[in-house]
């Protein structure tokens, strides 16, 4: 009978050495892997960081200002519009993943008076009054639904019709505007895709692989045929720059980037923005010259 093969020194060693490896890894393995499942199972509650409300906001807060609540698909979303009497234009209002549209109040009232339009703060899904929760299928579809109650409301035709995005909302925006042909886009702190700043903060992840919500902005931006007004900090802490300059080099139309130079992610815009966004108003309205913004 042959003899059954025996262990050598070498083959020892090389076992040992297995197990110690195993030994050493095994942790910082488990702990990667237990990481990964924390970002996929939890990726709504990172992504969307909404404050909520209860109850039902004042009837109208004030002449100019007043609530509505539209459908979209199967449940209830908040608008907060701010009223012209004459407006040179209508607009849409997407703010970015904290919050929700009452905070962006003072933005839209600037925004309304200073650029005489008539504008329609979107709370997203599972955001302040609205109901239901978000990601970005349903963002998409809040959007929709804004839309279409601001062309019935007002009898607006898509040429009368801008959107502001902020941050995530610029991906919002873009897409919108991209997909009805709309005249003009104003984008504050935006980024090229929602995984592009992901993968920024989390280098050693397979973010690209796992994340299930993208907001690919720069894909609708190069569907986009009108004039994009977009600004950013240079020291955003939270969507680079270099992630906002890769967006504005993806426009097919007219754009104009206006760098804040030391600028953070959560700041107001500053008055140049305003200027621009009034400058092209003014090409695209009939109304006469544009309002002034005050520097």
């Amino acid at each position: 009978m042959d003899s059954a093969p025996t262990m050598t020194s070498k083959d020892s060693t090389f076992r040992l050495l297995t197990i110690w490896a195993w030994k050493i890894i095994r942790i910082p393995f488990f702990a990667y892997i237990g990481l990964i499942l924390f970002l996929c199972l939890f990726e709504n509650r990172l992504v969307f960081q909404p404050t909520t409300k209860s109850g039902k906001p004042p009837s109208r807060q004030s002449p100019n200002v007043r609530h509505q609540f539209v459908r979209s698909k199967d449940h209830s979303i908040h608008l907060l519009i701010v009223e012209r009497d004459d407006p040179r234009l209508y607009a849409l209002y997407f703010h970015g993943n904290g919050g929700n549209i009452t905070h962006r109040a003072s933005m839209l009232q600037r925004l309304a008076t200073e650029l005489n339009i008539t504008i329609i703060g979107v709370s997203y899904s599972g955001y302040g009054y609205s109901e239901g929760a978000p990601d970005e299928d349903q963002l998409a579809i809040d959007s929709e639904a804004a839309y279409s109650y601001l062309r019935a409301e007002y009898d607006a035709s898509p040429s009368q019709i801008m959107v502001f995005g902020e941050s995530l909302g610029g991906a919002i925006a873009t897409r919108l505007a991209a997909k009805h042909a709309l005249p003009l886009l104003a984008l504050d702190s935006t980024f090229s895709s929602i995984t592009d700043v992901a993968q920024h903060h989390y280098r050693w992840l397979p973010i690209r692989i796992l994340m299930k919500n993208r907001f690919p902005t720069s894909a609708y931006a190069k569907k986009f045929n009108g004039t994009t007004i977009q600004t950013h900090g240079t020291d955003d802490q939270i969507v680079p720059f270099h992630l906002g300059n890769k967006l504005a080099n993806q426009f097919a139309g007219s754009h104009e980037m206006i760098i804040r130079e030391n600028g953070k992610h959560n700041e107001v815009p500053p008055d140049e923005y305003y200027r621009a966004i009034a400058a092209a108003i003014d090409k695209i309205s009939n109304d006469g010259p544009a309002s002034s913004v005050k520097d």
